[in-house]
């Protein structure tokens, strides 16, 4: 009888232990490294150089805040007051995916760096093996404001897609007949044809960086095949 309530007592204990295995969360690969931050959060915590960054973390900045984040050849930057939440983008590529909720992120994306913006419904990526540094701001709901200081970028929203140059530029969702009017001519989409367009983009003259975030990046992402100017020469 003993022996029968002991074998029966390991079995119990096997049986908990391997449903308490199954329970445990897969272990999650980290995405990236911060880099430099100020007034910078991970989640609810403060962030702090050196901090590791997983998939699904929420990175906020406050008002003057910047937040740094390197990922294997991609660098990222947060503006003052704005929100993102990072994971992997589905598909056959394995892209970080930056899901913009509000403020500025300035990225810097070498030839293999692959990395996809979701802003306002919109998908934006570097095109394909291309180094690319650019910034997007969310507005609101209806605007993006895009600076494209190197590469071109492919923005796709609703089943319509569009290669954008270097350039700087104001992106209009689903505009009225009223607001293509006070539009006017100056914008760069594709034909309507019979019905509006589900985005127009304005190009502007005025970059719309914050601060010194896209040369700070951009010095950062210099490389042999395309390098910044060169130090003057001491007398």
């Amino acid at each position: 009888m003993r022996a029968i309530t002991a074998l029966h007592r390991k079995f119990v204990a096997v049986a908990v232990a391997s449903l308490l295995v199954g329970a445990l969360p897969a272990k999650v690969a980290p995405l990236g490294v911060v880099m430099h931050a100020e007034r910078g959060h991970v989640g609810g915590a403060q962030a702090s150089v050196g901090c590791t960054i997983f998939e699904g973390d929420r990175l906020s900045t406050e008002a003057g805040g910047i937040l740094r984040i390197a990922i294997p050849a991609l660098t990222l930057q947060l503006g003052g007051q704005s929100s993102l939440v990072l994971g992997h983008a589905t598909g056959p590529e394995a892209n970080t995916l930056a899901d913009l909720a509000s403020g500025v992120l300035v990225f810097s994306a070498a030839p293999m760096g692959r990395i996809a913006v979701a802003a306002n419904e919109a998908l934006i990526r570097p095109v394909a093996n291309a180094a690319t540094v650019a910034q997007v701001r969310v507005v609101n709901r209806k605007e993006l404001r895009i600076d494209v200081q190197r590469g071109a970028l492919d923005f796709s929203y609703r089943g319509e897609s569009q290669t954008v140059p270097e350039g700087n530029y104001r992106v209009f969702f689903d505009p009225s007949e009223r607001e293509m009017a006070a539009l006017g001519s100056d914008h760069t989409t594709r034909p309507p044809g019979r019905h509006l367009p589900t985005f127009i983009f304005v190009a502007i003259a005025v970059a719309v960086a914050v601060g010194i975030a896209i040369p700070m990046i951009m010095h950062d992402s210099e490389s042999p095949d395309r390098p910044g100017p060169s130090p003057p020469k001491k007398p």
